[in-house]
Parts: C-alpha cells; sequence; structure tokens
C-alpha cells in the first residue's frame, strides 16, 4: 500500500501541475480575447479633450464614448449627441424589440450589455463594473457547474460502459470467488479493487482539458482566439467553410481610383464645374474619421480626400455638420446601406457657395430611391430625373462590378430648400480591394482537406464572380432572389452552389440552416451587429478581424492579427481547421489506448479468473494502471497529422478497434502465463514475467493508437512522450531484473526476448489496425501493408505479357486465355481485388503504358483482318490467333 500510495501522490502531482498549464493557457486565451474588446473613449486631460482607446474593464464614471451599430454598450452611461440609438436590451429586459434612444419618454440611458443595433454617436459612462444595473444582478447569481461539452459527453459515455462492464465481471468473481470457491475474503477484495483500478481512466479527464488547453493556445498565437473549448470539436468536423469576401478572401485594403470616378453631368446645372473630386470632398463629409478607424470603406474615402487636398479642396474645408445648428448624422447600419448627414458653410466661406447641403453615401440603389416602405431610415428621398439618371447609373456600376470593384454611391442636395430633400445623384467612386496572395493557395488546400468553400457576400453579384474567378472558387453563383421562395429545389441549389452575392443577413442565416438540415456541418463568417444570428446558428461562427461586439460575442471564433501584425484573411481559418483537427487526434490517440488497455486488463483477468481458476497480484494490475497512465500524459503535446477530411470521433469505431487491440494483447498476455513460453521455474517467476509483458505491450499501445497509418509512418512522438515511455519500461524492467518492488526476479535475456515478444504482439496489433481502418473507410484508408505487399512482389522481373495481364486486370477487362494468365501471383490476385489506389506510381504508369500498347496493337491488328478477303468465322480465327 506504501507503493501504491507513491504511485498515487506522484500522479497527483503531475495532474496538478498539467492541470495548472493548462490554466495558464486558457487565461492566456481569455486575455487575447479581451484584448480586442477596446472602446474609442474622449477623455478631458490638462484641459484638453484626448481620444484613446482603453480595455472595458479601463473605463472611468464620465468618460465619453463613442458607440456605433454592432457595439455592445460596455458600461451604462446615457446618450449625449448623434444619432438616435436603436438599443436591443433582449439579455437584460428579455425584450427583444429594441429601444430608440432617445425615446418619446425623453429616456437618454443606455445599459452595459446591451447591444446597438442602429446608429452611432456620443455616450457619457454614469457607472462601471458592479455598480452598473448588469454587474449588480451578476453578482447575486451563483457560477454554476458549466455544462459539458458533446466531446466530453460522448467519451464519458464510453468511460461510463467499459465501467459497467468492469463492475459485471467483478459482481461474477465476487460470485465465484468468495460463494462457488470459497476463496479469502481479503485477497478477492484487493484482487477486485485492483481491477476497478486499472479499468477507470483516471487521467482521461485531465488529458482532454490539457491538450484542449494547449490547442486554444496554439490557436491564439496563430490568429484564432476561440470562446469555449468544445467548439474544436466543431472546427475539426466541419465540411462547408461559407466564408465573406472582404478581410478574409480580399486584403481589406480598399482604395479609390480617382481616374474612374463616375460624376452625373445633370449636376452642373447646379453647381458650375463638378469635378470628379467633389464628389470624393461630398463623400467625406457624409464620413466620420472615428468610423475610419474600424471601416475600411470610409478610411479609403479620406485617403482619397488627402489626395484630393494636396490640389485643391472646394467643399470640405467649407463646411462642417454643427449640432448647435441643427445638422444631423445618421449613420450606416445594414437595415438601410447608407449615410445621410447636413452640414453648414463655415464663417468666411465662399459665398457662391449654398449654407446647407444634404448629402448621402452607400448602395447605389438606396441612393437613387429609398421610398421604400420597409427602409428604416428617417429621411427619404427618390434622385431628381430618376427615370433617366437611374439606368445610366445602374450601368456604370454593372460595369464597375465586372471590372472587379466595389462602388459607393454619392447623393446630395445643393437646393438649400429647407427640410425637404430635392436629392441629385451626384457620383459613383469605384474601389478596389484585391484579392490577397495567399487566398488561391488556401483555398486549394482547404479543399484538399474536403472541405466545401463558398463565397457569402453582400456585394454585387458581377464583383463577387470577378473575384472568384481570379481565385479559381467557381462561377455557380446565386443572388438573394434566388433564396426565396423556399424549396427543395433551391436547397440543392445551394448545396451546389460556389457562392452567394447580394446577400442580406436573414439570407446568411437561411444559408446556415439550409445546409445543417442537408447534414453538413457548417463554419459561417461575419463582421456585423446583423451577422449575429448566422454566427450563433453556425456549428462554428468565425468573426472576421474589425468584426462588432454583438460579432465577436456570437462567434465561436474570433479572428484577429497574426503574430507579424497582418491577419492572413482565409490562412488563418485553415490553420485553424489543421490544428484542431492535431487535437483531435491526440485525443482520439489516448482515449483509443485507454480503451484498449482497460480491455486489455479486463479480458486477462477475466479469463484467469474464470478459466484458470487462478489471481493475478493486485499490486501488479494497480502498477500497471498507475504507471501507464502518468506516463502518457504528454500525448497533450505530442507531435501528430490530423486526418485528411473532417475528424469525427464515431465511438463505435473507437469501441470496436479497443475491442480488437485489447483482444489481441490480451490473448498474448494470456498465453504468456498460460504457456509459460519462456521457461520461468515457479508460479511467482510466471506472474513476474506476465506482468512486465503486460506493462510494456499497454505502454507501448499508444504509439499505434497515435495514427492510423502504420505507426512508424508518422511523425516521431513528442520527445518528451517518448522519452517517458521508455524510461518508465525500463525501470519495470529493472524491478523485475533485481526482483524489486515485484515478488522476484527474471534473467536477463527472459527480459530481452519479452520486449522482443511484446514488440512483435505490437506488430500485429498494427497490422489488425490498419485492417480494421480499410474496414471502415477503405476510401479514405488505405491497405498500408497489402500495399507494401503488392509492391514487393512487383519488384520481381515480369514480362510484356505479365505487364499486359495486369492491365487487363486493372481496367476490368475480360482476361485473355494466355499461358502467362494461368500464372497465379499475389501480384494478379491484389489487382483483381480492386485496390488499384495502393499501387505504386511506377506500377500504375506501367500498367498504363501496357494498356495504351495492347489497344493500339489490337486496332491495327483488326484494321489488318477486316481488309482480308476472308468470311467472317475466318476473320475472327485470324484475330484470336494474333492477339494471343
Amino acid at each position: 500500500f506504501a507503493i501504491i500510495g507513491a504511485m498515487l501522490l506522484i500522479n497527483a502531482f503531475i495532474g496538478f501541475h498539467h492541470e495548472n498549464a493548462a490554466a495558464d493557457a486558457l487565461e492566456e486565451v481569455e486575455d487575447q480575447l479581451s484584448a480586442n474588446e477596446t472602446v474609442q473613449v474622449f477623455r478631458k486631460i490638462k484641459g484638453a479633450i484626448i481620444e484613446v482607446d482603453v480595455q472595458v474593464e479601463e473605463l472611468v464614471v464620465g468618460d465619453l464614448v463613442y458607440v456605433r451599430a454592432g457595439d455592445v454598450i460596455p458600461a451604462d452611461g446615457e446618450w449625449i449627441f448623434g444619432d438616435k440609438l436603436y438599443v436591443n436590451e433582449a439579455s437584460l429586459t428579455g425584450e427583444t424589440r429594441p429601444r430608440k434612444v432617445p425615446g418619446d419618454d425623453m429616456r437618454r440611458d443606455v445599459l452595459k450589455g446591451s447591444t446597438l443595433v442602429q446608429g452611432e454617436g456620443f455616450v457619457r459612462i454614469t457607472a462601471v463594473g458592479e455598480k452598473t444595473i448588469m454587474g449588480e444582478a451578476s453578482a447575486l447569481l451563483d457560477s454554476g457547474e458549466k455544462a459539458s461539452s458533446p466531446l466530453q459527453q460522448a467519451i464519458q459515455g464510453i468511460v461510463n460502459f467499459l465501467v459497467g462492464c468492469t463492475l459485471v465481471v467483478v459482481f461474477f468473481i465476487l460470485i465465484v470467488q468468495l460463494v462457488i470457491r470459497d476463496e479469502s475474503v481479503r485477497d478477492t477484495l484487493l484482487s477486485v479493487t485492483g481491477l476497478i483500478v486499472a479499468s477507470v481512466p483516471v487521467a482521461l479527464p485531465l488529458v482532454v482539458s490539457v491538450t484542449l488547453a494547449i490547442g486554444a493556445t496554439n490557436l491564439a498565437r496563430k490568429g484564432a482566439i476561440i470562446s469555449h473549448l468544445s467548439a474544436m470539436q466543431d472546427l475539426a468536423s466541419m465540411d462547408v467553410l461559407c466564408s465573406d469576401k472582404t478581410g478574409t478572401l480580399t486584403t481589406a485594403k480598399m482604395t479609390i481610383n480617382l481616374a474612374k470616378i463616375w460624376v452625373n453631368k445633370a449636376l452642373e446645372r447646379v453647381s458650375e464645374g463638378f469635378r470628379k473630386e467633389d464628389v470624393v470632398e461630398l463623400a467625406a463629409l457624409c464620413s466620420t474619421l472615428e468610423n475610419a478607424k474600424k471601416n475600411e470603406i470610409e478610411r479609403s474615402v479620406f485617403e482619397a480626400l488627402a489626395e484630393v487636398k494636396m490640389t485643391m479642396s472646394r467643399i470640405y474645408d467649407n463646411y462642417s455638420c454643427d449640432g448647435t445648428k441643427g445638422d444631423v448624422y445618421h449613420g450606416f447600419n445594414a437595415n438601410v446601406k447608407r449615410t445621410f448627414c447636413t452640414v453648414t458653410r463655415k464663417e468666411g466661406s465662399p459665398s457662391g457657395l449654398p449654407e446647407h447641403l444634404k448629402i448621402t453615401k452607400g448602395l447605389l440603389t438606396k441612393v437613387l430611391n429609398c421610398n421604400d416602405p420597409d427602409d428604416t431610415g428617417d429621411v427619404k428621398w427618390t434622385v431628381l430625373d430618376y427615370k433617366n439618371v437611374g439606368p445610366e447609373a445602374q450601368r456604370i456600376d454593372e460595369a464597375f462590378g465586372k471590372s472587379g470593384y466595389k462602388t459607393l454611391a454619392v447623393g446630395v442636395d445643393m437646393h438649400d430648400e429647407g427640410p425637404d430633400v430635392k436629392m441629385m445623384m451626384a457620383g459613383i467612386l469605384p474601389i478596389k480591394d484585391p484579392p490577397r496572395d495567399s487566398t488561391m493557395e488556401t483555398i486549394k488546400n482547404i479543399r484538399a482537406a474536403l472541405i466545401n468553400v463558398k463565397m457569402v457576400t453582400g456585394d454585387h453579384e458581377n464583383i463577387a464572380r470577378n473575384l472568384a474567378k481570379d481565385i479559381k472558387l467557381g462561377q455557380n453563383f446565386l443572388v438573394h432572389e434566388d433564396l426565396w421562395p423556399a424549396s427543395a429545389a433551391r436547397n440543392e441549389r445551394v448545396a451546389k452552389m460556389d457562392g452567394i452575392a447580394q446577400v442580406t443577413p436573414k439570407d446568411k442565416h437561411e444559408v446556415v440552416a439550409v445546409l445543417q438540415e442537408r447534414g453538413h456541418v457548417v463554419g459561417m463568417c461575419g463582421d456585423g451587429v446583423n451577422d449575429a444570428p448566422a454566427l450563433s446558428l453556425a456549428n462554428v461562427g468565425f468573426a472576421v478581424p474589425g468584426a462588432t461586439q454583438a460579432a465577436r460575442n456570437a462567434a465561436d471564433i474570433v479572428l484577429t492579427e497574426g503574430n507579424d501584425g497582418k491577419n492572413e484573411g482565409l490562412r488563418v481559418i485553415y490553420d485553424a481547421i489543421v490544428i484542431s483537427r492535431e487535437i483531435f487526434q491526440r485525443i482520439q490517440a489516448y482515449v483509443l489506448y485507454r480503451f484498449a488497455s482497460t480491455v486489455l486488463i479486463i479480458l486477462f483477468l477475466a479469463i484467469l479468473t474464470f478459466v484458470f481458476s487462478e489471481e493475478f497480484p493486485p499490486l501488479y494490475v494497480i502498477l500497471f494502471a498507475i504507471i501507464n497512465d502518468v506516463t502518457v500524459t504528454p500525448i497533450a503535446s505530442d507531435h501528430v497529422v490530423g486526418t485528411k477530411g473532417p475528424s469525427v470521433l464515431n465511438m463505435g469505431t473507437v469501441l470496436g478497434l479497443s475491442c480488437v487491440l485489447g483482444s489481441i494483447l490480451g490473448i498474448q498476455t494470456i498465453l504468456t502465463y498460460w504457456g509459460n513460453p519462456f521457461g520461468m521455474p515457479n508460479n511467482t517467476a510466471e506472474e513476474v514475467s506476465t506482468y512486465l509483458q503486460l506493462s510494456i505491450s499497454s505502454q507501448f499501445l499508444i504509439f499505434i493508437c497515435r495514427t492510423e497509418k502504420p505507426f512508424f509512418m508518422t511523425l516521431a512522438p513528442h520527445w518528451v512522450l517518448l522519452v517517458a515511455c521508455v524510461a518508465a519500461q525500463l525501470m519495470v524492467s529493472i524491478w523485475c531484473g533485481f526482483g524489486v518492488v515485484v515478488e522476484t526476479s527474471i534473467p536477463v535475456d527472459t527480459i530481452v526476448y519479452i520486449w522482443l515478444y511484446s514488440g512483435a504482439g505490437l506488430l500485429v496489433s498494427d497490422v489488425f489496425k490498419c485492417e480494421f481502418y480499410h474496414i471502415c473507410d477503405p476510401n479514405l484508408y488505405p491497405n498500408y501493408y497489402y500495399s507494401w505487399m503488392f509492391t514487393l512482389c512487383s519488384r520481381k522481373v515480369t514480362t510484356d505479357v505479365e505487364d499486359m495481364e495486369e492491365a487487363w486486370a486493372v481496367d476490368n477487362m475480360p482476361e485473355r486465355k494466355t499461358a502467362a494468365s494461368t500464372k497465379k501471383n499475389l501480384t494478379g490476385l491484389y489487382i483483381r481485388r480492386s485496390h488499384v489506389g495502393n499501387l505504386t506510381r511506377e506500377m500504375k504508369s506501367r500498367i498504363r503504358s501496357s494498356i495504351r500498347k495492347n489497344e493500339h496493337d489490337r486496332l491495327a491488328i483488326m484494321r489488318a483482318v477486316s481488309a482480308m478477303p476472308y468470311t467472317t468465322a475466318d476473320r475472327l480465327d485470324t484475330v484470336r490467333i494474333t492477339t494471343m
């Protein structure tokens, strides 16, 4: 018991160390996630207003915070200036309808945790932390136990099954030993105690949690911060990725092509000499510098403005949006798809300019006509001369789209006639957003990982098709109208499409729902508040860089910039897929290893008790369990190769293969004990040799379980895992050689033979493992050992006739009746079993050449024979003779 107690203390110490490492890793991930939750604050410091970006927990009462649609309100506050805000307080009050601020009841307060659905403006902080309404409510809540993930539930199900089987075996052992055989109660209880200890995978929760935590840290370093560990299982099994365009497939480094700006000539009748540069200045007046920090389109407008001001500025420097003079600014949101503002001429500006301007910019259709009843904008209009300018502007917009340009339409009212809006089309800004250099290669890699990539974008179909052509994504595109009404044919088109353009947030949600109904594990990218429902519905929601706080809260993974300061777009998602599959492989390896070990020990002890009426020393059983559990925990950081396709932990497969491997090694152990192949002089020495063989076989089983391929065809294990396993078994061998811990010593040469004997058993187990995987999925898992047997046999010198024979077999053609065809060799048998996928490249080339040569010769003979003046029967005989 002292030895067992010491081993349990060591196990506890190692477990404590790994749990601390896992906790530190998770804390690092949480810190990175919170580091992205910054707010834009204006503070008065030494009499000057300074703009700073601070983290939420650094806010203080009195801070002036700039909020925009999609933000989660960081603290309790009151509206000061800006748009009318529409705030969703469902997380606080349960009311799903957004509340207007300031409302008709003149309420100006906004609460922490609510989501800004529409509008933008300034909020002054009135309460932070636990003094907020949400903080007070959170302080009253008890921290409940977190629900386990589906992966943990599935593993726990098999653990319960194995423990149940163990308890059944224990019950029958107690009946047989105590009732039927009248054995000692003490010895029987010690035996069943050892069996229970060996069958319960005490290190399993530790290995799973540490593996997930280390994987989350690796993902964060790649620029993918995971919000909850259970999402990694869905990421590993994802088979469809719906990627957005801007910032993921493209660089999001947008630039306006000043030379290609389209100007509405009719505007010259209102403003003489209206220029392309004036369109840029109007767009800049209808933008904010605060938004330009997070919005690439507005940033591109101000960059174009900087170029314009290098020559001459006629409009921008002479106007301002002055709230004290009644000017308003309505920010962009996904519903109205435009911004609107009124500006007033500054004092001292040229008197020839209008006193007031009304400006809008946004989606062309919304700038031309926003008098739709479903439009939620506060100001609506139809541009003057819509019948003429509308078709021309749409033609220009379509031409820009076909050239790969995004477009930003700009309208202006220069009539200065009070509140009435007489909007005129000013022009269209073409914006270029080139694809990333790595996008095409990354899409190829993702598809090679058996994941279907679909583009989901709100841009025009022409823009989407142009980009898809550049990155070789495919040209099978749908648009918004193709999604409605819903039908079976529509669902089929969605499943087969390469992308969909001009989508609304509702469309994104529908695409995810359709794909999930067809059995797919779907990943979805998004950035806006209206993308949150689709991100939440998707199996794996990705919040792209620059996403709103609402989108980040709904997503499972938040994409950030990499360690080099550059976000790699889709490559970050691909890296996350690879890492998640490696994590899955580590977990699967340990689960398979531990379950197989459990089957091994249960089978061995059950047969020993029921068939041979003997007992195995409980000390050996407990040492076997504790040593093997402790030394295999480094599997959490092992070097592995993830699966080629989506990783799904099929518990039926795991349990089946565990039974196969455990049975093979269990039979080998039974043969060691019963057959006494090493010539042990007494029963005590037999028990020691059996314990050593049992320990070595079970320990090195981990190297078989860590890959579906032969154990020597994958990456070398991590040196810590390798050293731990080898050192542990060397220690056990020393115990057995010197009679320390164990009851007696055994010769050194016997120990060497046991190592070799155990290695042979593991090699046999590896063959059966590969065959098991091949039977489960022949397309994904080739039969490697048969392939090598074939390759070895095919290296012998063969004649052209034998090569021809192989060609006929591979092509499933009728076998030619020649003398050579009667030779039944392993090569021919292997090919006829249709294992063509396992042929070597050289052999495939030889077979193809033989087929072409034979077919060419056969056609030449047929043409020659058909020209001879023979009867049909004679011709057939001639063909038979000449083709033998």
